[in-house]
């Protein structure tokens, strides 16, 4: 059973980027949307009283429109009362029944480009679901339809596990999956490590990582058809020139810190500045099953 794709949004702002990347993710994976606003109250108020409770209905209407204003199908639309939507989104991501949380970049970024804003940067984090970002007016410029996702792959366990989520949104969505692999080549790499004199710790540690690469490559084609690029480079860099050709970049957290948690590492955070697609982030240390189907 599919877990709901819960989108963030304003209801006094028309938050139209959160909502098509929602839209393209739902479409995709035929999971719920949920559209979700945090509702500012006096903290002495009474949350029951008449005033707040047409205020309130009159949030959720708000969301239920704009989700109808573009095409989105909209399973539910909470208004939860809070004075700290960081936090209160936060707790959503720990519901067994999110799959994952859509938010928006800040509008003082430029066009096209992602730059997390205060609430994005929390659920970034933290997070106890995958989070995903979309770029700065992706609402103008949505694809009609997922037709590539690319999957930021180092052969490290988190990695593994981000293309594990990458090929169940594929999948569902009829795309396929690009496996972007980046080896950065070491200062004093050039020392020989073997009897061939002509073999580098760099030469024998780029095979290695390409090995790793075309084994993920060869993984994803068992169930999408899967493509790769391997590339010379920063990671971060080879990334976000990546994030130009594909229609979502999916990446694991770091290697290190609390389990089920979204935690950015260094790549991560460059591409969340700088990324040209929709960026996801899964947990740290979960199998990837982004929107909880069990196989």
């Amino acid at each position: 059973m599919a877990k709901n794709i819960v989108i963030a949004v304003d209801a006094k702002v028309r938050t139209i980027d959160a909502l098509a990347l929602g839209r393209l993710l739902a479409e995709a994976t035929k999971a719920p949307a949920v559209l979700v606003t945090v509702f500012p109250y006096p903290p002495l108020a009474d949350r029951d009283s008449p005033e707040l409770i047409g205020l309130r209905d009159d949030a959720r209407a708000t969301l239920l429109e704009l989700g109808a204003s573009e095409g989105l199908d909209v399973a539910e639309a909470w208004v939860i009362a809070g004075n700290f939507a960081g936090r209160e989104l936060h707790r959503l991501t720990e519901q067994p029944t999110t799959g994952v949380i859509v938010v928006g970049s800040t509008t003082r970024g430029p066009v096209g480009r992602l730059l997390v804003g205060g609430i994005g940067e929390r659920l970034l984090a933290g997070a106890a679901c995958p989070v995903a970002i979309a770029p700065r007016d992706y609402g103008t410029r949505r694809p009609s339809r997922l037709a590539c996702v690319g999957v930021g792959f180092d052969g490290s366990d988190e990695a593994r596990r981000a293309l594990d989520g990458a090929v169940v949104i594929a999948r569902a969505g009829g795309a396929r999956v690009r496996v972007i692999t980046a080896y950065q080549r070491l200062a004093f790499g050039g020392v020989s490590v073997s009897a061939l004199p002509d073999e580098s710790a760099n030469d024998v540690m780029r095979a290695e990582l390409r090995a790793l690469h075309d084994e993920a490559v060869a993984d994803a084609a068992k169930s999408v058809e899967g493509e790769g690029e391997f590339r010379d480079g920063d990671a971060d860099e080879v990334l976000a020139q990546e994030s130009n050709n594909i229609d979502l970049l999916v990446t694991g957290s770091r290697g290190y810190g609390p389990l089920g948690a979204v935690l950015l590492g260094s790549t991560t955070a460059v591409l969340a500045r700088k990324a040209g697609c929709p960026l996801l982030v899964t947990p740290r240390g979960t199998r990837c099953d982004l929107m909880g189907r069990t196989e």
